[in-house]
């Protein structure tokens, strides 16, 4: 009786284990390990694979991965609109990662018609979840459509570490475009863009000292170091850094291996 008992729950436990294997949380994991090299071996088209089968489960964090490829003509042959369709299915479930980059392809254009209102649809929601990216993006659309509320999408972004976010609500500013004209704290954010290395900060720099006293770019250098602390510190709590193109001025999708940390 207790020989049977045993070799009902080895089975049950084999069924669970099966079923598990093919959940489509397990086959998202098993594609990162793949990319990823953890296990016996790396392969990417299995990884591919892999993500494809979760994707057609309707697992998100899959169809953003698998969109990835899509976009990028990485491994498979380059299908915007799939990698559009995919991105769209993900965000429907609220992902904000897949919100932006949804938004992403409309405000660009390539491969799809460039529609502004799309990018407004798609970016709204991860901006309203203050995902840099997605209140970057939205804040460039507002600024040809409504101006007065880019400033506050900017700022959003240039808290969490985004320079060229930091460069465009500095601009606003500067100009006083959607929010009081403000040349000390617009000298504050062109500083701390021009250290994060997005260099033509300098330029509006060079325009505005001649507005200041000496005494007050002092200030502002200062205020600069005390907010570029909190500003790494918010990057760094993020995760969701470290790929090349993500401080261009139009950030790209980041890579399967760094999307776990976006959502």
């Amino acid at each position: 009786m207790r020989r049977t008992i045993c070799l009902i729950l080895l089975a049950l436990a084999s069924v669970f284990s099966f079923a598990q294997s093919g959940s489509p949380e397990s086959l998202y994991e098993r594609g990162m390990d793949a990319i990823t090299g953890v296990g016996p071996s790396r392969n990417d088209l299995d990884g591919i694979e892999y993500f494809r089968r979760s994707a057609d489960l309707g697992y998100g964090p899959a169809q953003i991965a698998l969109a990835y490829y899509y976009e990028t003509g990485t491994f498979v042959p380059g299908d915007q609109s799939r990698a559009l369709d995919l991105y769209r299915k993900a965000a429907a479930q609220g992902d904000p990662l897949a919100s932006w980059l949804a938004g992403r392809r409309y405000f660009l254009g390539g491969g799809s018609p460039r529609d502004w209102d799309a990018a407004q649809k798609w970016l709204k929601p991860a901006a309203q979840q203050n995902n840099p990216f997605g209140a970057y993006y939205l804040g460039r659309v507002m600024a040809d459509r409504d101006y007065i509320k880019a400033p506050a999408l900017y700022k959003i972004a240039a808290e969490q570490g985004l320079p060229q976010a930091q460069y465009f609500y500095a601009k606003t500013l500067k100009d006083g475009r959607g929010i009081p004209r403000d040349r000390f704290n617009a000298y504050v954010w062109f500083t701390i863009a021009l250290d994060a290395h997005y260099t033509i900060a300098g330029t509006d720099l060079s325009e505005i000292e001649g507005d200041l006293t000496l005494a007050q770019i002092s200030d502002a250098k200062a205020r600069a170091r005390d907010l570029e602390q909190t500003v790494i510190r918010a990057v760094n709590s993020r995760g969701c850094t470290g790929w090349n193109g993500e401080f261009d001025e139009y950030p790209t999708v980041p890579p399967p291996k760094l999307q776990r940390f976006c959502h």
